[in-house]
């Protein structure tokens, strides 16, 4: 028994000095996982340092079960810590691969996908990891039977009674709804974006019916599943009630607003729309506030009630087209015919639509220009900065080819007289005849 003693000493010994060492040896460019290795690690000598304690109180057999269960389970959760990465690589290789050759992929945000998934598998591997370690140290179906007393037994709040099993089961599928509505609406927005030139296909802010619905379906289903009476919701409901009349008018009216959003449908994921001082992108509406992006990259959050209360501006809730209008000015010296015709041929171009047709008009007598407005329209306002810059360019081109001026402002300045001690400064005699010079 000596003998097994000193063995299993010197091999724990050995064991701590190689988990001592991990960090040190162990170099990655992901910051995660050294702390994962860090926490798996003090973990593990936790265990270890159990079984030292327990040999040296003459208990071997739980002194070999802590070490055993302690290099098993370190074994075990570096392998599927890597496997989890491993796997996921993988996949976001493969569809980063298939992006070039799937227009559906091209609309996915694979990092987002990358590390929400990722979340979920590590979750996982951990749980199972958990019933190994709890398997190894031999305490599974006690730690198993105490989980289940725990969870079924029922308790006494007034006059209802519940279960904590009830309770977890309730908010797991109220949860997993929440999931399963937020990546359901995630992918319908995909398909829109898809469809981004085609309107009548995309489904817009009608996505917030689908998540509402998801989620009531869901919370009925937990309800009916946990076995909670309704009258129970129907108190919980009234209670709710009295706290939005003293504090949550600003929550429902922006609930009720998404809702009278997704009915009527003045916006659509995609749109290029202006509320006040802010313009963007629609990029979600949520059930509460909804998301703009704006052309600077910047992602701003609106609540749904300004939405309906400040005036909205939408250029793309029908079509795309848009209009340009240009303001062109030239000297007075030019011929405003010739000018004429320049314009009206630069505006004769394929990306600049037919209908309605473009219209060049002598705007504005100014001090020092006589300025035309120049009205065209393109059929998708995304292009709307790249085609303004070809015509602008074209035009400036053309008038310096026909020495057509673009004037700057000009001041004539005539001075009646000047004071003294300018007037020697400009005669040049008077300036000799000084003392000082």
């Amino acid at each position: 028994m000596l003998i097994k003693n000193v063995y299993y000493v010197f091999c724990n010994l050995i064991y701590l000095l190689i988990l001592w060492q991990i960090p040190r040896k162990f170099q990655s460019e992901d910051p995660k996982e050294i702390v994962f290795l860090k926490r798996l690690r003090a973990v593990t000598l936790a265990v270890i340092f159990l079984g030292l304690l327990a040999n040296s109180l003459g208990r071997f057999s739980l002194a070999k079960i802590f070490s055993v269960a302690g290099t098993i389970g370190f074994i075990y959760g570096v392998c599927m810590y890597f496997f989890v990465k491993s796997a996921m690589e993988i996949s976001y290789v493969l569809l980063e691969n298939k992006r070039d050759n799937d227009d559906m992929t091209n609309f996915l945000d694979f990092q987002r996908l990358k590390n929400r998934i990722n979340s979920l598998f590590l979750f996982l591997a951990g749980l199972f990891w958990a019933v190994i370690y709890l398997y190894n140290l031999a305490i599974n179906d006690f730690v198993f039977s105490r989980l289940k007393n725990f969870l079924v037994e029922e308790r006494s709040l007034g006059d209802s009674t519940f279960t904590f099993g009830s309770i977890l089961l309730f908010i797991g599928l109220v949860y997993l709804s929440y999931l399963i509505s937020n990546y359901l609406a995630y992918f319908v927005s995909i398909k829109d974006q898809k469809n981004d030139e085609q309107n009548s296909k995309k489904l817009g802010s009608s996505i917030l019916l689908i998540r509402l619905g998801v989620l009531g379906l869901g919370f009925f289903i937990a309800i009916t599943a946990a076995k909670i009476p309704l009258d129970k919701i129907t108190i919980v409901l009234g209670a709710l009630s009295v706290g939005i009349g003293f504090g949550l008018q600003t929550i429902i009216n922006n609930l009720v607003s998404g809702v009278i959003l997704a009915f009527e449908r003045p916006i659509q994921i995609g749109d290029d729309i202006e509320v006040g001082n802010l313009t963007g992108k629609v990029k979600e509406v949520g059930i509460r506030a909804s998301k703009i992006q704006a052309y600077d990259g910047s992602e701003i959050v609106v609540p749904n009630g300004d939405l309906l209360s400040k005036s909205l501006i939408n250029w793309t809730l029908s079509d795309k087209k848009r209009r340009i209008e240009l303001i062109i000015s030239v000297s007075y010296d030019s011929d405003m015919e010739k000018v004429n015709s320049i314009l009206n041929k630069v505006l004769d171009r394929e990306s600049i639509l037919k209908y309605p047709p473009p219209r060049v008009l002598m705007q504005n007598f100014s001090d020092s220009s006589v300025d035309f407005r120049v009205l065209f329209w393109i059929d998708n306002m995304n292009n709307m900065l790249l085609i303004r810059n070809e015509v602008m360019s074209e035009i400036y081109m053309a008038f310096k080819a026909n020495d057509i001026e673009i004037p700057y402002p000009k001041r004539d300045l005539y001075l009646k007289s000047l004071p003294t001690q300018f007037r020697s400064i400009s005669n040049p005699e008077d300036q000799q005849k000084s003392p000082e010079s």
